[in-house]
């Protein structure tokens, strides 16, 4: 079957992103040979999403017949070069865990973004966040403060948070690859000027699929709720 065969539309409404770089070479050995890492002063990156979407459903079904989940995404900034025009910047999901067994069921069948039913749960404080990720093999806890970080996290390849924030907001497109080597794009519509993100100071992280791997935080932020519509996927040749 096809993956991604029809367009979706949805609200995120919660949204939080946490970023980490890694060095090249272990992310490359994550990728197929048809993508090539992001980089910057010789670093690949993370992007970890946990979001709460509302109402996801097939563009052409009205919305009150569509499912509300949370969704956590493990994904790394990425590059296709098709064999006709420029390259695309989007990112590639290795797994996805998600509070919805349908919407997991569904997203397996229909996706290739290695979807686990899961667990996960926001908690909410006077001082922050907490999210939890329940799950035999990749649970997860997080906690962000409400105030901005002062400075950059210790080991950060940026020269400013703001650099930062402008490199890691990702481009909007979902990149895979399928089995006869095309790459399968899916391209997210989302308002642009309705985008309004906050850097938020990561208070603690531990994520059991980085467990053995090398990654060091760079920055959280938390996107306001922004309506999307995720494109049914174009095949794209992609030069060798």
């Amino acid at each position: 079957m096809r993956k991604n065969p029809m367009t979706m539309r949805g609200l995120i409404d919660r949204c939080w992103l946490f970023t980490y770089n890694t060095p090249v070479e272990e992310a490359r050995c994550l990728l197929p040979p048809q993508l090539e890492p992001i980089t910057h002063r010789g670093k690949a990156f993370w992007n970890i999403v946990v979001s709460h979407i509302q109402a996801m459903r097939p563009w052409f079904v009205p919305l009150p017949v569509g499912v509300s989940y949370w969704h956590a995404g493990y994904r790394i900034y990425v590059r296709i070069q098709p064999e006709e025009g420029e390259p695309v910047e989007g990112l590639y999901f290795l797994r996805s865990d998600c509070s919805s067994p349908l919407m997991s069921f569904a997203g397996n069948l229909l996706t290739d973004f290695n979807f686990h039913a899961a667990g996960i749960h926001l908690m909410a404080s006077s001082s922050g966040i907490t999210l939890r990720i329940e799950s035999p093999d990749g649970s997860a806890q997080a906690r962000v403060g409400i105030h901005p970080p002062d400075v950059l996290s210790a080991g950060s390849v940026f020269d400013t948070l703001q650099e930062a924030a402008s490199f890691l907001k990702y481009k909007p497109y979902r990149i895979s690859i399928n089995k006869d080597a095309t790459a399968n794009v899916v391209r997210i519509v989302r308002q642009e000027d309705a985008w309004r993100s906050h850097l938020l100071r990561v208070e603690e992280a531990q994520w059991a699929f980085f467990e053995g791997r090398s990654v060091t935080p760079e920055i959280c932020y938390q996107v306001d709720p922004i309506s999307y519509q995720w494109n049914r996927g174009q095949i794209v040749r992609v030069r060798s």
